[in-house]
C-alpha cells in the first residue's frame, strides 16, 4: 500500500490564438458581454488524470471596468461520443451563441484589478474533469473588448495525476 501520495504533472497545454498553440481559443478582439468557445480537448483514453489546473491571463483593449471580469466555463464529453458536448458548443473555436454555457460548468473568473487598458489580470485555480473531451468557454464582462493580439489572451491547462508511492 502507498504510503504517500504525490502529484505527477501531466504534458501542459496552452489554449488560444497563437500560431502554435495546442488548442485554438481565438479570445482575442471579443467585445464585452460576448463570448467565445475553444476547439475541443482531447484529454486521452482513460487511464488519464482528472484533476486539472488552469492559469487565465487576459488584457482589455480600452479602460476595462475595474472589478469587473472574464466569466470562465467547462463542459464535456463523454469518452464514447465527442458530438455529445455540454452546452452543444459544437468542437471548434467559435463564437458562444445564446445560452449555451447555462449549460456548462462555471470554474472560475479573471478579475480586472484596474481601470487601465492593456494591464494583464491574471487568475488561477483547478478543477476536476472526468470525460475524456473538454471544451471551454468565456464571456467577456470585463466593460471592454480583450486587447486584439492574440498572445494578450493566454489560457494554460496542465492536468495533475496522483501517483501513490
Amino acid at each position: 500500500m502507498p504510503s504517500k501520495l504525490y502529484i505527477a504533472n501531466e504534458t501542459a497545454l496552452l489554449i488560444n490564438g497563437e500560431s502554435g498553440a495546442d488548442y485554438a481559443w481565438s479570445m482575442e478582439g471579443v467585445t464585452n458581454t460576448a463570448g467565445r468557445v475553444s476547439a475541443q480537448i482531447d484529454l486521452g483514453a482513460v487511464s488519464r488524470a482528472f484533476l486539472i489546473t488552469w492559469s487565465c491571463e487576459v488584457q482589455a483593449q480600452a479602460t476595462p471596468t475595474a472589478g469587473a471580469t472574464l466569466d470562465l466555463y467547462k463542459g464535456g464529453a463523454p469518452d464514447g461520443d465527442a458530438t455529445q458536448i455540454d452546452g452543444d458548443t459544437g468542437n471548434a473555436d467559435a463564437a458562444l451563441t445564446a445560452e449555451m454555457e447555462k449549460n456548462m460548468q462555471y470554474f472560475g473568473s479573471v478579475v480586472s484589478e484596474n481601470a487601465t487598458a492593456s494591464e494583464k489580470c491574471v487568475s488561477s485555480g483547478s478543477f476536476v474533469h472526468y470525460q475524456r473531451y473538454l471544451s471551454l468557454a468565456a464571456i467577456n464582462n470585463l466593460g471592454a473588448t480583450i486587447n486584439a493580439t492574440d498572445t494578450n489572451f493566454r489560457f494554460d491547462l496542465q492536468a495533475k495525476a496522483l501517483e501513490g508511492q
